[in-house]
């Protein structure tokens, strides 16, 4: 047909043609059958993530519930182990000063248990010696 030459490089028209026609019929095929299911795919795709990043964002939400939940239960565990432990420092304070008064108590009877028992040999002793 008709060879020309274009900034120095041969080319053949016929050649041109035959390639152009080619390429077309090779578009409308993969147009008919590989770019319908490579859409399909890509739009699953594309549902799928956006339905992850909204389970995300409810995995998320739940998450910052829970957290603040667990902090206000930490809060009411910590108060309630500060009052345990002021309760358990008075009732401590209390059996000591109980324990103190029951040992002043036993060392008072004890004087006056000696006392009684020294009284009560001292005038024996005195009735033999003047005997």
């Amino acid at each position: 047909m008709g060879d020309f030459t274009l900034f120095g490089l041969p080319i053949s028209l016929g050649t041109m043609i035959y390639q152009a026609i080619i390429f077309t019929v090779l578009v409308f095929i993969l147009k008919r059958l590989v770019f319908k299911r490579l859409v399909d795919i890509l739009e699953k795709r594309k549902t799928h993530i956006e339905d992850q990043l909204k389970l995300t964002e409810k995995y998320k939400f739940d998450t910052k519930i829970n957290f603040e939940a667990s902090e206000d239960i930490l809060k009411q565990a910590k108060i309630e182990a500060r009052e345990i432990i002021k309760r358990s420092e008075k009732e401590g304070k209390l059996m000591i000063q109980n324990a103190k008064e029951g040992a002043k108590q036993i060392q008072k009877e004890a004087k006056e248990e000696a006392f009684l028992s020294h009284s009560l040999s001292y005038p024996q002793n005195t009735q033999i010696k003047g005997a």
